[in-house]
């Protein structure tokens, strides 16, 4: 009965070794992960990755870990600083050149990312904040203050928005009131994001003094986010 009872406790603490060996590997892997990220074209701050499931070694075994989470305070990509990054990542491939077949990201874009954009097509400073839902351009129109409140949306991979109502100084104007040159430049104003093939823009909106953007994608290889 003793012998039984000896080989109960030695399977048990059997099992143990392999739960703590598995989870080791799994935190070996997620900050190696990281700091692989780290050295690449990615700029990240704070970032952590969380590979689901167990066991983690049968996955890798396997070829494919299941899911595959991870957050950064802030990532760089293609010259646009996203702040408050998830991810969120299913059938992530172990193996060059690490595809994962389904995935989605959200994460904040200050509403300055648009100010270059906006002022290269203008020819003339033009700058972007928020209000509620809404975001807002600001210029001078011969001398005269300008406010443009806009609602971004989606069109293809790119930001554009609609125009929701304009302010010149203290009147309340139409846009038909306006030069065509800034007419043409409110409504046809659009920020294009260099995605990598199989990522697309899924949802544009404004939150919290901030311009919230969701991307999803699907057979998307890693290397390919990272050079974006």
């Amino acid at each position: 009965m003793k012998r039984w009872w000896w080989l109960i406790g030695g399977l048990v603490v059997l099992v143990l070794v392999l739960v703590v060996v598995d989870r080791v590997a799994v935190r070996v892997t997620e900050g190696a992960a990281v700091r692989s990220m780290e050295q690449g074209d990615v700029e990240l701050t704070d970032a952590n990755l969380d590979i689901q499931g167990f066991p983690f070694l049968t996955q890798v075994v396997g070829g494919e870990l299941e899911h595959v989470t991870g957050t950064a305070a802030t990532a760089t990509f293609g010259g646009y600083t996203v702040t408050d990054l998830h991810i969120d990542a299913r059938g992530v491939s172990t193996s060059d050149p690490y595809v994962l077949h389904s995935g989605t990201a959200t994460g904040l874009l200050a509403p300055s990312s648009l100010d270059a954009v906006a002022s290269e097509a203008a020819g003339s400073p033009v700058t972007f904040t928020t209000d509620g839902d809404l975001l807002v351009a600001s210029m001078s129109v011969l001398g005269v203050d300008l406010s443009a409140r806009l609602t971004p949306r989606v069109d293809g991979n790119t930001i554009a928005v609609d125009v929701a109502s304009l302010t010149l100084g203290p009147a309340t104007i139409t846009i038909s009131d306006l030069p065509r040159p800034i007419a043409n430049l409110l409504t046809n104003l659009q920020v294009p994001l260099d995605l990598p093939t199989g990522v697309t823009l899924t949802s544009v909106g404004v939150t919290d003094g901030a311009i919230r953007v969701e991307l999803s994608g699907t057979d998307v290889a890693l290397a390919d986010l990272a050079a974006s």
